[in-house]
């Protein structure tokens, strides 16, 4: 592929990056539904076991992908949001699920008056779709930015990224994802509306997109000299904001108590700011014993695909706007005290894989044949990685 970088008349992606960027991503899921096999199999043999029903490998690939955060997002879903909050609540109870926004469950409602099969069903295939806009998206920034060489290659390490099994699953990141990349892209491209719009249907999805804001406000410093695009930045803000604000006044309004999803936060999901001491605490505890918990060694190597992650942003001098957004992702990960860097959360950093893209692309050192070589290798590695991540979640009990 050409690695011509595009000119701002000539950003939408070329046809040839759509099919790549789509096959890169089945080839994903497949290796996906390898591991979620070796859990349907498992789960198999220990009903027979422990005398159960025989129930079919569809159903334990399915309760796979809609469990944990699943389970509370189809749950508004189907019964929206909780019209009361009891005091202290916990995770035990089903008014938890106000600790969670109501953008991808809005849709998957909507899909399931069109489609016949259920919420389950419903979110699955909305998630199917909206991962292949998601590896569309960092595509078409990282081809903004660096042309098609890294455009590729971006679309390629973010699907086959670990983390991306998430993509699969009855969860918002997607979503999420999707809107991130497009309202950086419109940002570069100094599309205000549609960059606020973007970062409002991302904000009303989960709440680590307001680091698309820190990205607003850099886009207004870098156009500092020109008011009115300094404005324009400033409102795509606001507008970021915003989705924000309409998901918390959402939630409040249904609950009828002001503040309800900080208070579910604190109460059932024990939410916060640890300011890095949990995030040092899970990796010492997994010095001590990296065989003791999958959750712990999970988040180590999530904490180093970060830290790889911002070398490469700071040595390929990722664009700003961009630098800025994975920044305020990286840091409301590590900082958070009971989330963590997670696989998933990393995903949502798209810059960390552009700028890894960049890095490697740019390695004068290496010979054309070394280069293949070693990457087919680390597909390899990649590939093999995302299955083992897929299946770990779903028979080792580690949170997602």
């Amino acid at each position: 592929m050409r690695s011509t970088v595009p000119t701002d008349e000539t950003t939408r992606l070329p046809s040839r990056l759509w099919r790549f960027g789509i096959l890169v991503f089945l080839l994903s899921r497949l290796l996906v539904l390898l591991g979620l096999g070796v859990v349907a199999v498992a789960r198999t043999q220990e009903d027979a076991r422990n005398g159960l029903p025989r129930l079919s490998t569809l159903h334990h690939i399915r309760e796979a992908l809609v469990s944990w955060d699943g389970f509370w997002y189809l749950e508004i879903a189907s019964s929206g949001y909780p019209s009361h909050i009891p005091e202290n609540v916990t995770y035990f109870m089903l008014e938890a699920r106000a600790a969670f926004f109501p953008g991808f469950p809005m849709i998957v409602r909507m899909v399931d008056v069109i489609l016949p099969w259920g919420h389950p069903e419903s979110a699955l295939i909305v998630n199917f779709f909206l991962g292949a806009t998601a590896v569309l998206a960092v595509g078409a920034l990282a081809y903004r930015l660096h042309g098609e060489q890294v455009a590729a290659l971006s679309m390629t390490i973010f699907s086959m990224f670990p983390g991306s099994f998430a993509l699969s699953m009855a969860y918002s990141e997607s979503l999420m994802i999707t809107f991130s990349a497009l309202a950086l892209l419109f940002l570069i491209d100094n599309r205000w509306l549609l960059a606020g719009l973007a970062g409002a249907v991302a904000t009303m999805t989960r709440p680590n997109a307001l680091a698309l804001g820190l990205a607003c406000l850099i886009a207004a410093w870098t156009q500092r000299h020109n008011i009115r695009s300094a404005f324009g930045a400033l409102f795509s803000a606001v507008c970021t904001g915003a989705g924000f604000i309409i998901a918390q006044l959402f939630i409040a309004g249904t609950a009828k108590e002001a503040g309800a999803w900080f208070r579910v936060q604190r109460e059932a999901w024990s939410e916060g700011f640890s300011f890095g001491i949990d995030t040092v605490r899970l990796i010492g505890e997994w010095i001590v014993s990296p065989l003791g918990s999958p959750t712990r060694a999970l988040t180590v190597g999530s904490t180093l695909f970060i830290a790889a992650g911002l070398w490469a942003v700071a040595r390929s001098r990722l664009h700003p706007i961009v630098s800025a957004y994975s920044i305020g992702i990286v840091s409301l990960t590590l900082l958070a005290s009971t989330t963590t860097p997670r696989p998933r959360f990393a995903l949502t950093a798209v810059g960390l894989f552009i700028a890894i893209s960049v890095t490697w692309l740019n390695a004068r050192s290496l010979s054309p044949e070394r280069r293949r070589s070693l990457e087919l290798v680390a597909s390899g590695i990649s590939g093999a990685l995302l299955v083992t991540v897929t299946a770990i979640y779903g028979l080792l009990g580690a949170i997602p």
